[in-house]
């Protein structure tokens, strides 16, 4: 195939060559002293005569190359393109051989025409010449291609035959395979029906992965088993449960607003619990008073809760409310700091016996985590605490009387 196409490109450089020596022809025959004594003349005639030379030796050079039926194959898709490209500029410099052709009282006839000269040469003359050697740099430059082509082609070519080769040497160090020609070498003598039995070997790659698990069950049972450096997955388990729950408590500490009914802590800080009393004055006095001593809820005064009166109950109340009993859920409407604002706050009210307060109501709490008293102690120390209040009642109206005799 490059061979077709060198020969066209050698058949393309002796095309233009003819246009140029029919043309000379004529000028000697008219202006023979003056156009060979032109410079310009000559500089031109020489660069298209050395051209042509260049272009055929190059075509002959390359021919061998293009001969080889290892490269063939591989052009064999760029025959349409290459005889394409090469018949247009063939077109091209037969069409300007037809017209250097013309007779010579033509080519007079267009000389005089052109008056102006260039370089001592009629436009005509230099013009056509100029085109002559721009098509031979179009076919030098067309060889140039084919050789870079070329040279890509066995390139690849070797390249690819290399990476054939070290693919067939990996796969036979990983497979350990017989060649279909040599399998007579390891066929046995065992014949069933026609089929017979080859003793191939094991491929390497699961002989060693197998070896190599027999090492790491070694390894494995030493460090879990016999020295016991290594955690067994239920001793891993409990660590990760133990570090999780560290973590979870750091998280807490840094993050106060994360909080929730299983990690609220009671605040001490005077200006949590004035936050709280804020909240509380404006959200919850409506049912339960501003000194929290009860009115459509309950007195929270006292030491009897309903819900629960430690500081994770109360939270819990708060954030989930009571709908049956009238009371909402307040984690839509406060932060979690807010609940545990208010929380603190409710449990400071705890003894501060405010004026009308309500009857106690629920079991009776006891801090530090003692068994709640039924109702029926809490009815019997509803009545004390009404006894309590009616003896300092009555010692407060003697000291004022005794002190107003005085």
């Amino acid at each position: 195939m490059l061979m077709n196409n060198f020969n066209k490109i050698k058949t393309l450089a002796v095309a233009m060559l003819i246009p140029a020596v029919g043309f000379c022809q004529q000028q000697t025959t008219k202006e023979s002293s003056s156009y060979f004594s032109n410079v310009l003349f000559l500089t031109l005639l020489v660069t298209i005569i050395v051209l042509a030379i260049v272009i055929v030796a190059f075509s002959s050079v390359f021919k061998n190359i293009a001969d080889s039926d290892y490269l063939t194959t591989k052009y064999a898709n760029k025959k349409s393109e290459d005889s394409s490209t090469v018949k247009n500029v063939t077109s091209v410099v037969l069409l300007l051989s037809s017209l250097s052709m013309m007779s010579q009282e033509k080519v007079a006839a267009i000389a005089k025409v052109n008056d102006g000269r260039i370089g001592g040469l009629d436009q005509f003359t230099f013009y056509f010449m100029l085109a002559i050697v721009f098509l031979e740099l179009i076919v030098l430059g067309l060889i140039i291609y084919q050789f870079n082509f070329l040279v890509k082609t066995y390139t690849v070519v070797e390249t690819a035959a290399k990476v054939k080769k070290v693919e067939s040497k990996l796969m036979l160090s990983l497979t350990d395979a017989v060649a279909i020609e040599e399998e007579d070498s390891i066929m046995l003598d065992h014949d069933y029906d026609g089929i017979k039995e080859l003793d191939n070997n094991l491929p390497p790659w699961w002989k060693y992965g197998f070896y190599l698990t027999i090492v790491v069950a070694i390894v494995y049972l030493i460090n879990y088993h016999v020295i016991g450096t290594g955690d067994l997955q239920g001793k891993e388990y409990e660590k990760e449960i133990a570090q999780a729950k560290l973590e979870v408590e750091e998280f807490m500490k840094t993050s106060a607003n994360n909080v929730d009914e299983s990690t609220v802590k009671l605040l001490t800080d005077a200006s949590d619990i004035e936050a709280g009393k804020t909240v509380f004055i404006a959200n919850c006095a409506a049912c339960h008073g501003q000194l929290g001593e009860g009115t459509v809820g309950p007195n929270f005064a006292d030491d009897y809760w309903i819900h629960g009166g430690s500081v994770q109950d109360i939270f819990k109340s708060i954030k989930y409310g009571w709908v049956e009993k009238g009371m909402k859920s307040w984690k839509e409407d406060l932060s979690p700091m807010q609940i545990a604002q208010v929380t603190s706050f409710i449990k400071s009210l705890r003894g501060t016996n405010p004026p009308n307060g309500k009857a106690a109501q629920g079991d009776l709490y006891v801090e530090g985590g003692a068994a709640p008293v039924s109702d029926s102690t809490a009815v019997v120390g509803d009545t004390l605490n009404v006894q309590i209040k009616a003896d300092s009642l009555k010692a407060a109206v003697t000291t004022t009387v005794a002190t107003a005799k005085k």
